[in-house]
């Protein structure tokens, strides 16, 4: 889920479309202006082709349903992986997003663990509400540009998982839709199956 640009190199953020003043961000030059508060609410912000974008408020809708996700992936792939909700990763020089769910490689052993970068990744989940476009969009080519093999965009009101895979710097070369009555297994753990209505949080 994701919204409104936010490009002023310096000082207050503020919401709105690209203007003359905008500044191509890196990951370095974002966390060097998050650690010095340049940014008023900085775990709204995700980095996005160096430019920051600022997440919508969630609603009750969308926040279920990335709790159900979770929660499915947990049950079901745990303690192999390890289950990010709304967490950052180091996915390019310039980009820095926060996908509603990651499944990632690994354990958290210390505090100070570098952000889990594309080799980590597994699976991105974003919960699609009122983001559909920019997720289908520049959230997709941004993880198909990483390498992010498996992508799953849950479409809320459509009742659909849409299943991208074979990444391409072009974008996603395969997409699959996949309905409530269906399920649905990450690339990372074939033998393991999910039904598509569980992770709407509805019955099939």
């Amino acid at each position: 889920m994701t919204t409104a640009l936010v490009q002023p190199p310096l000082g207050r953020v503020t919401s709105g479309r690209a203007t003359t003043r905008d500044f191509h961000w890196t990951v370095e030059t974002f966390d060097r202006a998050v650690d010095m508060g340049v940014f008023r609410e900085p775990k709204r912000l995700e980095l996005i082709h160096g430019r920051i974008v600022e997440k919508m408020p969630q609603s009750s809708l969308h926040a279920n349903v990335v709790e159900f996700c979770a929660s499915c992936l947990r049950s079901a792939m745990a303690p192999r992986f390890r289950v990010r909700e709304e967490k950052p990763i180091h996915i390019a020089f310039d980009g820095e997003p926060v996908p509603d769910v990651a499944l990632v490689r690994g354990q958290l052993l210390d505090s100070h663990q570098p952000l889990p970068q594309p080799a980590d990744v597994v699976l991105l989940v974003e919960v699609a509400v009122s983001s559909v476009d920019n997720d289908l969009g520049e959230k997709a080519l941004l993880y198909a540009e990483a390498g992010i093999e498996d992508y799953w965009t849950v479409v809320v009101e459509e009742g659909v998982v849409l299943v991208h895979r074979d990444p391409t710097p072009q974008g996603y070369a395969s997409v699959a839709t996949l309905g409530a009555g269906q399920t649905v297994s990450p690339l990372a753990a074939q033998g393991v199956t999910l039904a598509v209505g569980d992770l709407l949080g509805v019955s099939g």
